[in-house]
């Protein structure tokens, strides 16, 4: 484990994209148990460059359009649409972090995770041109991807953007910063994010091409970890310095969201089987990071017992109600 996490930690591009799938999340996970400082994940930062417009994307697109099957084409192109708007999510929604930040070396750190927004945007729009065919134009690509979202999707999104927009309004109120960073740093990236990239990274290490998209989702993971255990760590200190109400109101409402985000009941024994496994990984990931976060354990299981709910709920729901979601 001592070997795989110094690779996770070190290695440059090229070799990160070599690592095989469980290697690479376990050291995204190791990051967020080692519990890293504002100060250490800005060290982190500056020796973890990668560059969104060197990686080649020649042999994805070949690889696209003369070997991929129309299935996998489908299932690809609804991660990067997805992604794309995430990613751009994330870097719009930074503004009001920057302005609200109560910390200078959170304000160092929060600028190198802006840098790492603008990165993975440029990097999926990449994907979205010149393997989706989609427009060069970044505000008609994400028109087009919010299009091809599913409604428990656009309503993390819609939440995240209310929670972003109080703390515009009021960016020296230190709570309203805690809310939004539980709901974007814990929910959106830390649940989300996460939990997309490893089902992305793993599908992609099945099938031996599209060696550009998974170098570059790769590198997104271990930036995404980066950005998680920033989270957690200014939430830990939130909850000490009294401010758990903030912090667990925010979880009570968004974990519910995020843990139906992709889950659909389907009329195949196949697609209902792989929406109970998506289920019980989301919940899984919310356990860990509440877990991560030292949350008294009749809290944590009071969310979980919410976000099971919300499952159930949507795998019962009529097929034709959550065909996208």
């Amino acid at each position: 484990m001592r070997w795989t996490t110094l690779l996770f930690d070190e290695a440059g591009l090229d070799e990160l994209s070599r690592l095989d799938a469980e290697a690479l999340l376990g050291g995204a996970g190791d990051t967020l148990e080692r519990r890293f400082d504002p100060r250490d994940l800005y060290r982190r930062w500056e020796r973890q460059q990668w560059r969104a417009c060197d990686i080649d994307l020649e042999r994805d697109r070949r690889h696209w359009h003369r070997l991929l099957g129309p299935g996998a084409r489908d299932s690809l192109a609804s991660f990067v649409t997805s992604f794309l708007v995430g990613e751009y999510t994330g870097l719009d929604l930074m503004s009001p972090i920057l302005a609200g930040c109560p910390d200078e070396e959170y304000l160092l750190f929060l600028g190198t995770q802006a840098a790492d927004e603008a990165r993975h945007t440029v990097f999926v729009s990449r994907l979205a041109e010149e393997l989706l065919g989609l427009t060069d134009s970044l505000r008609d690509q994400l028109i087009a991807s919010w299009s091809t979202l599913g409604p428990a999707n656009r309503a993390v999104h819609t939440l995240e953007n209310t929670v972003l927009r109080e703390l515009y309004d009021a960016p020296r109120d230190y709570e309203r910063w805690l809310r939004a960073v539980t709901f974007f740093h814990l929910v959106t990236e830390g649940v989300l994010a996460l939990h997309g990239q490893r089902g992305l990274v793993r599908g992609l290490q099945r099938i031996p091409l599209l060696p550009g998209m998974r170098a570059g989702f790769t590198a997104m993971t271990r930036d995404e970890s980066r950005h998680v255990s920033f989270g957690l760590h200014a939430l830990r200190r939130g909850e000490r310095e009294g401010h758990s109400d903030a912090i667990r109101e925010m979880i009570e409402t968004g974990m519910p969201l995020a843990a139906v985000v992709g889950i659909s009941p389907g009329g195949t024994p196949e697609h209902a089987a792989a929406a109970a496994s998506s289920a019980r990984d989301l919940l899984a990931t919310i356990a860990v990071r509440l877990r991560q976060l030292d949350l008294p354990q009749d809290f944590a299981e009071h969310v979980l017992g919410r976000c099971r709910a919300a499952q159930d709920a949507a795998l019962r729901a009529p097929v034709t109600a959550t065909a996208n979601g």
